[in-house]
């Protein structure tokens, strides 16, 4: 680590480049920049920022960022591997949570169908009896007729009316200083998530799905949108100049500029 902190010392010490012009370059924080160079990256919120670090850092020297990564992908492994949540256990927690959505959508669909059969039987059975002539359809005079067809077209109406529109809905369900968490319902299958820098630049890796789908540096005006069944994941060095519409609601914009994490799942 200590190599790949002195190499891109030196390099911004030949160009004449002090921490805080890079800072500025790559809106990275000094303490981090300072970290890189010591190679210490016990500092970094999570190891996947360091290799997004150490890539910005080499660009803003004019040198090749993803090369200089591949170079030292050794030094990001381990921990990396120490970083992989247990997949397989959440892959049984998810088969289990199915299971048991598919059994409870299972025991509502028999009482319904129970219900919808004795309501059947006991329509079949009355027009038996008025064939019979044993249950006389009663009879109801013209002014309570027209009144109950006034009354169910005025409450046809109103329900019209008062009937919301369905739409997609997010909630922030926890929050720290690291992390902050929502919980979307859907208005289909799934929800398509804009993220945009109408600012400042930032660096960015993101996971839809359990499945990492971009990593690297958004510039000012550029934008990303991503189709999601299940979850979104976004790590960002620099929130206050990023936005995100879940569905084309804007979530509140996050104020701090430390990297943050914006976890986002059904």
């Amino acid at each position: 680590m200590e190599e790949l902190g002195e190499f891109l010392k030196s390099e911004r010490i030949k160009k004449g480049l002090t921490l805080e012009e890079i800072q500025e370059i790559t809106k990275i924080r000094i303490r981090y920049l300072k970290a890189i160079e010591d190679g210490d990256f016990s500092v970094m919120p999570a190891l996947v920022y360091a290799k997004g670090f150490v890539k910005s850092y080499a660009e803003a020297l004019g040198l090749d960022g993803n090369e200089l990564v591949k170079k030292y992908e050794y030094l990001f492994q381990a921990k990396e591997e120490e970083a992989i949540p247990n997949i397989e256990t959440t892959y049984y927690k998810k088969e289990r949570r199915d299971f048991s959505q598919f059994f409870l959508a299972l025991k509502k669909a028999a009482i319904i169908v129970l219900i919808i059969g004795i309501i059947g039987y006991g329509f079949y059975y009355f027009l038996n009896q008025v064939k019979k002539g044993l249950a006389p359809i009663p009879q109801q005079n013209q002014s309570e007729a027209s009144t109950n067809s006034e009354n169910k077209t005025n409450s046809s109406q109103e329900s019209n009316v008062s009937q919301p529109t369905a739409k997609t809905s997010v909630e922030k369900v926890a929050e720290t200083s690291k992390k902050i968490e929502y919980k979307v319902v859907p208005f289909g299958k799934s929800y398509k998530v804009e993220i945009s820098v109408p600012g400042e630049k930032c660096w960015f890796s993101i996971k839809v799905d359990g499945n990492v789908v971009y990593e690297g540096l958004m510039t000012k005006d550029m934008s990303k949108i991503f189709d999601v069944k299940d979850s979104i994941t976004i790590l960002m060095g620099y929130p206050p100049a990023v936005k995100i519409t879940v569905d084309g609601e804007e979530l509140p914009t996050v104020q701090t500029p430390s990297p943050i994490t914006i976890d986002i799942h059904t």
